[in-house]
């Protein structure tokens, strides 16, 4: 009887087969479908856990039939496709993600390496998972609710594991003393109480925290000034 190691989590979502166990054949004795984390069977030979199936693969068994190694490996494979891509589209709901987020969630759930490449690659030729848009609209999404300095927008998506090129591309169009000045204006009236050089000395420690350098945060504190002074 062939019992498959789990490595994963707990909630046994990728049982580990092993096409090369002597006890790999034999004869179904029950096919249980299961609902929880999606739908999937669990392929019973000779009474004990064998492989969990496809729900389309699962149709075509029936309790009785002799089985194989080689075909207890094609069902195993064909389910981790299956669920490591159900699980990325899962995933993938919630906001956009990078490609390594995407893989270190799988690999995280339990999914083998083979597979999450896989889900990655379909992904990818679907147009669901591109670092290089995933970039540019990151970089959208900060100059427009969170401005921040351009080293500091870098460090956030080699944090996400973006590939530097896709990085470097997306932010080219930021402009500093733009999103410099942004900033200052999202937060303008907690420096109201302030005399102009105390003033001009928070709102640039404010912009370095932010990651700009001190010699925008001068020039942008000056146009801030400019802008305000007849107020």
């Amino acid at each position: 009887m062939m019992t498959p190691r789990s490595t994963g989590p707990a909630h046994g979502l990728a049982p580990e087969f092993s096409a090369d166990n002597d006890a790999g054949a034999g004869r179904i004795t029950g096919i249980v479908i299961k609902k929880t984390p999606f739908k999937r069977a669990a392929v019973m030979v000779d009474g004990h856990l064998a492989v969990y199936a496809r729900p389309r693969d699962a149709e075509r068994l029936h309790t009785g039939d002799a089985v194989t190694k080689g075909a207890l490996a094609d069902l195993h494979r064909c389910y981790q496709d299956y669920g490591a891509y159900r699980q990325a589209v899962r995933f993938l709901s919630a906001r956009d993600r990078s490609v390594r987020e995407v893989r270190k969630h799988l690999r995280a759930k339990g999914w083998e390496a083979a597979a999450c490449d896989r889900a990655v690659e379909r992904l990818q030729a679907e147009g669901y998972l591109d670092d290089h848009a995933f970039a540019r609209r990151w970089v959208d999404m900060r100059c427009r609710t969170s401005p921040r300095s351009r080293l500091a927008v870098i460090q956030e998506l080699k944090q996400k594991g973006v590939l530097r090129e896709a990085i470097d591309a997306a932010v080219a169009c930021m402009d500093e003393a733009a999103l410099a000045l942004a900033c200052i204006q999202k937060k303008a009236r907690q420096w109201e109480r302030y005399g102009e050089d105390e003033k001009e000395r928070r709102i640039v420690v404010f912009l370095q925290r932010k990651g700009f350098s001190y010699a925008v945060g001068r020039k942008a504190a000056q146009a801030y000034h400019d802008l305000t002074k007849d107020d």
